[in-house]
């Protein structure tokens, strides 16, 4: 393959691109057949999948949820982990050209939302039958597939698994982890809050209502904590829950919540009483995805398999990326603490200074914007510039009028004063038959798998 290929099509996602999804289209399917002049394709051999021996396979999923529209493939966008995935399943002939059978995705994780350790299922070719005597060395579906994904989307574990095994109702568990910035916050007020989340509850008022999918908001929380990061654990923490499974958006919510704890909008109780209330969800906005990553997928039996090779080049991958990123960062420190150096003794046109006491010792407890940040760089986030420059100016002002305790941009209301959502009855008594139709099929989904839990081959 031409080595400026990868530089463009499906290989390489553009997320910034304004043609339509058919060029777009037509780019991969160039990419697939190796045609870059886009000359008619000569005739090619023909594949015969029934000459080879296939199982079903679990692989473990690792992706920069940032650059993509969501892992579940979508009509609107080419742009989704999963379409990236199976292009990959289908060029090196793993799958059908019709797509994969018994697919299955463990966590469906949305827009921005990153995985280390999301998992899918699905029968793919192999070495050998399950039932041959003489079992061949397996495929090294890590190292093929990651041969030929973007370098934003790696497979890190392969496995085989039994015909029923199922990657959504086989999983016995999930963790997650919400990565923020803590200064500013009241972290011991944030784990008191945290430990009222552990247990069996209801978790009505912690997620956004799925009732065509959902009807039991009880979730048994096995783990939570408050966490200080690897790298820099004085500046970064990270919220990290394990639960036998989630809701829709329960981490985003229960992470907005903490957050208002943190910044002592909120008692830690809050969180106990939100769990006590019953069906009655105060209206409050969802935490950013960016900083969310599922962690890990737990499964009974499952033994996960990498080659040395496709370790080793995703381990390196990763220290480049996160290398990169710290240089990046340190940069635009450093350049906001010139901006300090050159301007801190100066007066602006009105003889106000430029900034307020203490400014530059770090960022304003009550900012909500300094908990997670925003990547100007990426002209994603643009659309939320005017909104930080209302809020920059909001904060200042109060700043200036001696305000104390948390600051908000705007006069806060305490979560349980708020108007709350439209209860679950009510969002039933809104379906309409297809969607009906829908849960009743994914109720008895669910109950099946209950009764019959898939495990490993022996």
């Amino acid at each position: 393959m031409n080595s400026n290929v990868r530089k463009v099509g499906i290989f390489s996602p553009e997320p910034h691109h304004t043609d339509s999804a058919i060029l777009v289209s037509v780019k991969q399917e160039l990419m697939l057949s190796g045609n870059t002049e886009g000359k008619p394709r000569s005739k090619e051999r023909q594949f015969d999948f029934s000459s080879y021996p296939s199982r079903k396979i679990a692989l473990r999923l690792a992706y920069h949820g940032h650059i993509y529209c969501g892992l579940v493939r979508q009509a609107e966008t080419p742009n989704t982990v999963e379409a990236y995935l199976v292009a990959a399943l289908e060029r090196l002939r793993f799958v059908e050209p019709s797509g994969p059978k018994d697919f299955s995705r463990c966590g469906r994780t949305d827009k921005g939302v990153s995985a280390l350790g999301n998992v899918v299922s699905f029968t793919s070719r192999a070495s050998s039958w399950a039932t041959d005597e003489q079992q061949q060395p397996p495929l090294d579906y890590c190292e093929k597939l990651n041969n030929v994904l973007p370098p934003t989307i790696r497979i890190v574990g392969w496995s085989y698994v039994n015909a029923d095994f199922d990657a959504r109702f086989s999983c016995t568990g999930r963790t997650y982890r919400y990565y923020f910035c803590n200064r500013g916050l009241n972290l011991e007020a944030m784990r008191k809050a945290v430990g009222y989340l552990k247990g069996v509850h209801n978790f009505r008022n912690f997620c956004k209502t799925d009732v065509v999918n959902v009807n039991n908001y009880e979730r048994h929380v096995r783990h939570a904590d408050i966490v200080g990061s690897d790298m820099l654990p004085d500046l970064v923490s990270y919220f990290e829950i394990e639960a036998n499974s989630f809701l829709y958006n329960q981490i985003r919510c229960t992470m907005e919540v903490l957050f208002l704890v943190g910044r002592c909008l909120e008692e830690p109780e809050v969180v106990k009483q939100l769990l006590d209330c019953g069906d009655r969800k105060p209206v409050y906005p969802l935490a950013d995805a960016t900083p969310l990553v599922l962690w890990e997928c737990h499964f009974e039996g499952v033994r996960w398999n990498i080659s040395q090779r496709a370790c080793l080049n995703a381990e390196s991958e990763l220290l480049d990326i996160a290398t990169a990123l710290l240089i990046r960062s340190t940069v635009a420190f450093s350049m906001r603490s010139q901006l300090f150096a050159w301007y801190s003794e100066h007066t602006d046109d009105n003889g106000e200074a430029i900034f307020f006491e203490g400014q530059n010792q770090g960022i304003c407890p009550g900012d909500q914007w300094s908990v997670v940040g925003s990547d100007w760089t990426d002209e994603r986030t643009h659309n939320s510039l005017r909104v930080r420059k209302s809020d920059i100016f909001a904060l200042s002002k109060k700043v200036k009028m001696g305000s104390k305790g948390p600051l908000t941009s705007k006069p806060y209301t305490k979560l349980l004063d708020r108007e709350t959502e439209r209860t679950f009855e009510e969002e039933v008594e809104l379906l309409s038959a297809k969607k009906r139709a829908r849960f009743e099929v994914n109720m008895e989904k669910k109950k099946f798998h209950e009764e019959h839990r898939c495990g490993n081959p022996t």
